[in-house]
């Protein structure tokens, strides 16, 4: 007899939502961890009495929680209390004296974009009346539907015939969709940037997220009990709270496979646990290639798990500030034309460079200040800063671990430029997370946050399937399945997950 119905090999959100479901289903289900905190991406730790968001800095989507809690018929706030963010981006740019806050209201958007452009705001009114709906289809059926081939994808059809509309946004471009809609370069420059939460330039990225903006109108969050950590936080205490355990400082090694079928784990010290299920809700790669092996996998699966890219990585700085920062958002970031993001990409990420401009180095990313709606994460009177940037894993002729400081510097110099003057000044601690340290830290290969790739060759029925096609009572859960990365997006992926396990431990 098994130790356990269900062993999951990680403690992300996606991991503890798999987890928590398959206990709430009666399911003996044990979730290992390799570090000493849970959430992966999805954490926060402290230095010198600052609290700092490793990765994620909010929540949007918040129906994949609603939808979580309904399962587990429990109460979300009893478990993740939030705070509504709003404005939700403050774009800032002093070299040109330009600002705008963007509010959550559809109106109030379009209201602030009239100011800017009269044409643009009658133009984000269309896109987003066309838009809207087929948000509403994705959010309440593609989400939570398992993608495991293309028969699931004419069943979903069959089901619901409105999803179809959404259909053509994986056959075009981000850039493509909203380039039909804006023209102001500000403006334009305001919707396009959220193809790089996919990890790509918008003229790579799939149509798809080019409502992502449109689902931050909808609303968007931060926990209110200690940073983006009271997101795990909340689904472990439901998990623990019916029978589920997790051990942390466990690290697994190796997915004991017999005749392609999952029997358990061998931990780092050598413990061997077994059990009728396993969940990878770790890198897809990483489960198949380190932990399986090529012996227990069909060629042809193999070569196309090698063949997978990884997502861009993330480096983040962390800043304490002596000071309240002059800003106006949790959000702040600086206006950048698409064909910049689609340069940087082809002239600089693929060739392993850092970005400049004009002959300077420049840190492209967004500001996030947790410390603005939770003044707990900082000592009094001061509060914290996070930068999340963009840049390639290999850096051509350097390393990262020689570069980290002169990046800070430069981060620094970028914010101060665009977004806060004198910000050198104030800054009493800081440290950075560099797309090695996060490899190390979090076990994610070439530090990518996002799992795996998002084009259109990735995505949905081309992402690794949550259970999976050669290896029996396998399954996948986390930002490398589908749906995607992302907070939310890990959860629904984490509620397909579980319903899988049930449905085939029948």
């Amino acid at each position: 007899m098994a130790d356990y119905d269900v062993i999951v090999i990680g403690a992300g959100v996606g991991g503890l939502t798999t987890a928590a479901l398959c206990q709430k289903a009666g399911m003996k289900t044990l979730v290992l961890e390799q570090s000493g905190r849970i959430g992966g991406c999805c954490s926060t730790f402290e230095a010198e009495g600052f609290h700092f968001d490793v990765g994620a800095s909010v929540v949007e989507a918040p129906n994949a929680f609603n939808e979580l809690f309904k399962r587990l018929e429990l109460k979300i706030e009893d478990y993740i209390p939030l705070y509504q963010v709003d404005p939700l981006y403050d774009y800032c740019d002093n070299t040109r004296g330009i600002r705008f806050a963007v509010p959550t209201s559809i109106e109030g958007t379009a209201e602030v974009l009239a100011k800017i452009s009269p044409e643009d705001a009658k133009a984000f009114l269309k896109f987003s009346k066309k838009y809207a709906p087929r948000i509403k289809a994705l959010m309440n059926h593609f989400f939570f539907a398992s993608m495991q081939g293309f028969a699931d994808v004419l069943r979903l059809v069959r089901k619901y015939p409105g999803a179809i509309q959404a259909l053509p946004m994986f056959l075009t471009t981000h850039q493509k969709i909203v380039r039909k809609y804006f023209k102001n370069p500000d403006v334009l420059a305001s919707m396009a940037f959220q193809s790089f939460y996919a990890g790509l330039p918008p003229d790579l990225c799939a149509g798809l997220y080019a409502i992502v903006g449109l689902v931050e109108h909808e609303g968007i969050f931060y926990p209110k009990n200690g940073g983006m950590i009271g997101i795990p936080n909340g689904i472990r205490k439901a998990f623990e709270e019916m029978g589920g355990e997790v051990r942390l400082n466990t690290r697994a090694v190796r997915v004991i496979v017999e005749n392609r079928k999952a029997k358990g784990v061998e931990t780092w010290d050598g413990e061997q646990i077994t059990a009728g299920n396993v969940v990878g809700a770790i890198n897809a790669k990483k489960l198949y290639i380190d932990m399986i092996g090529r012996e227990h996998i069909p060629w042809h699966v193999w070569r196309g798990i090698k063949s997978m890219k990884l997502s861009m990585p993330c480096p983040m700085v962390y800043l304490g500030v002596d000071y309240e920062p002059p800003l106006r958002a949790h959000h702040t970031l600086t206006l950048t034309d698409p064909r910049v993001m689609n340069d940087y990409w082809s002239d600089y990420y693929l060739k392993g460079k850092l970005y400049e401009k004009d002959g300077a180095p420049e840190v492209m990313g967004l500001v996030s200040w947790a410390s603005k709606i939770d003044p707990s994460l900082a000592p009094q009177g001061k509060h914290v800063l996070t930068h999340m940037g963009l840049a390639p894993y290999n850096l051509a002729g350097n390393d990262w671990d020689r570069h980290k400081e002169k990046w800070i510097d430069d981060a620094i110099r970028t914010i101060e430029k665009y977004i806060i003057p004198d910000l050198s000044k104030h800054v009493v601690y800081r440290d950075m997370a560099t797309p090695k340290d996060l490899e190390r830290m979090l076990l994610h290969p070439g530090g990518a946050v996002y799992g795996i790739q998002t084009d259109l060759s990735h995505m949905s029925i081309f992402r690794p399937a949550n259970k999976s096609k050669c290896v029996e009572n396998l399954y996948l859960a986390g930002a490398s399945t589908n749906p995607g990365g992302g907070v939310c997006t890990v959860i629904a992926g984490g509620i397909i997950t579980a319903s899988l396990i049930e449905k085939y431990s029948r």
